[in-house]
């Protein structure tokens, strides 16, 4: 899957790993953290501790773009730093719907949302996000006063979305709806991380009257942790806590977030130094890890 940032292939080369990775180690059952596995002279916690060096570097390359980017004079923009945010919370609310398959329609105590339910809001409110603020610009860059938006036409049209296409992700599988807002949040960062300052100061109409935009970018991110919460909340309620190792690729998650943050807006040179061998370390180490799990089931 592509990455949200203008850096390339690169970037979506090393996502695809780390996504890789992700599906590959979610499936083990933790007595296989256990299983042994070293990294130089680290070799006493297993594959818990391949996890988690894997996070470390995903995290010191999000550090040296953002150095990068510091040193050449090349962001990140206010708007940049602001829907960074966003890419954080959205890495961190599908590490935990991920582990719920199982549970998409369950709801968690009688009258509360199912995941589905909750993910159809979640997808539905940063569209509205996205709507809201592109109709205020759109009238900022026109000259005309502010109104809200007239018609459903003209919703679908600002949101970019068929609405038969996102009916139908969301009377799918968890994976059409992960595809499915992935594609929209893409689509937000690509629209937005753009935003002079001049226009964040500005406003856009919306239930709750003329706000900045600063502000209703900043809803993106908090939104979406407003409704992780209430996630994490109805999976736990149907399938128990999370496994530690879930727990482990959380952190994964929320450190390849903060990579793409670095990354929106930074040019290829910027982001290929510090994905580009990394890469393919991340796909031999989920190997070796994987491997050493089955040692472990085999014995």
């Amino acid at each position: 899957m592509s990455g949200p940032a203008s850096a390339g292939s690169a970037l979506e080369a090393f996502v695809a790993a780390v996504e890789s990775f992700d599906r590959r180690l979610r499936g083990i059952d933790d007595r296989s953290l256990e299983a042994f596995w070293a990294w130089e002279a680290y070799d006493e916690e297993g594959v818990r501790f391949g996890i988690l060096r894997t996070t470390e570097e995903v995290a010191d390359a999000a550090v040296e773009i953002a150095a990068r980017r510091a040193e050449t004079g090349a962001g990140p923009s206010r708007a940049e730093r602001v829907i960074g945010r966003y890419l954080v919370a959205w890495r961190e609310l599908w590490s935990v719907a991920d582990r719920a398959d199982a549970a998409l329609d369950t709801p968690p105590l009688e009258g509360e949302w199912p995941l589905r339910t909750i993910l159809d809001h979640l997808v539905e409110a940063d569209l509205g996000f996205l709507v809201t603020i592109r109709n205020g610009l759109d009238h900022l860059r026109a000259g005309t006063p502010p109104r809200l938006v007239g018609s459903d036409e003209q919703w679908l049209a600002l949101a970019e979305v068929d609405e038969a296409a996102w009916r139908a992700a969301f009377a799918g599988s968890l994976d059409d709806i992960r595809a499915f807002h992935r594609a929209s949040r893409d689509r937000i960062v690509a629209r937005f991380a753009g935003l002079t300052d001049d226009e964040l100061a500005a406003t856009s109409p919306f239930w709750d009257g003329e706000r900045p935009n600063r502000f209703r970018l900043g809803r993106f991110e908090s939104h979406l942790r407003q409704h992780t919460i209430q996630t994490e909340k109805a999976v736990q309620a149907i399938i128990g806590a999370p496994r530690e190792v879930e727990r482990l690729l959380r952190l994964l998650a929320r450190a390849t977030g903060d990579l793409e943050a670095a990354a929106i807006g930074a040019g290829p040179e910027l982001v290929e130094p510090a994905v580009g061998s990394l890469t393919a370390a991340i796909e031999a180490r989920a190997d070796e890890l994987v491997a050493a799990t089955r040692a472990v089931a085999a014995g």
